[in-house]
């Protein structure tokens, strides 16, 4: 139970830290225009989805790996937080080595060309709102966002392999009963 506390803990905490600090930060306003909050977020979550591409193979998000002993997501929670989510193992050398390589492939380069187009719109939709001073503002909330929404993102997904694991066959079951409860409300 401490465990499960401990991996539910890590992303609220941040969460939580880092929403009280944008209240504090944020312009007048900033809040109430989705397309600012949601560029910042659609761009967390693209980043946070092309830096576990450009880190993890293929392998570690095969189903048919997934359950087998050899699986790469057979971790201790320890091992799990000090490899799979923690931050500081997800640079951008994967992803620079990626594009060193010659041949870009489409997904790598649509996930690029989106993630360019969605900081341009964090970097400049700020100054069609308020003026300079408050629009920087208004900046460094965009981004904190992204920042907090992409290691959310790594946290989720690598969490969703990991219980995927940890649970083998009877992860299916529990989607089981989830699926008949939300059938059964409607």
């Amino acid at each position: 139970m401490l465990e499960l506390a401990l991996l539910l803990a890590i992303p609220i905490a941040i969460a939580e830290f880092g929403w009280v600090g944008l209240r504090r930060l944020a312009p007048e306003g900033y809040f109430k225009v989705p397309v600012l909050t949601g560029a910042a977020k659609l761009l967390g979550v693209a980043a946070g989805i092309l830096l576990l591409s450009s880190r993890y193979d293929q392998r570690f998000f095969d189903l048919h790996d997934l359950f087998v002993p050899e699986s790469p997501w057979n971790l201790s929670l320890w091992d799990f937080l000090t490899e799979r989510v923690n931050p500081l193992n997800y640079g951008l050398g994967p992803l620079v080595a990626d594009l060193g390589g010659g041949d870009v492939s489409r997904p790598l380069a649509f996930g690029l060309a989106l993630i360019g187009l969605l900081l341009l719109a964090v970097l400049a939709l700020p100054f069609a709102f308020w003026p300079a001073a408050a629009a920087r503002r208004g900046i460094a909330c965009g981004l904190l966002i992204a920042l907090i929404v992409t290691y959310l993102t790594l946290y989720s997904i690598c969490v969703l392999m990991w219980t995927l694991f940890l649970l083998n066959f009877w992860a299916f079951a529990v989607l089981a009963v989830v699926f008949q409860y939300y059938r059964s409300r409607t």
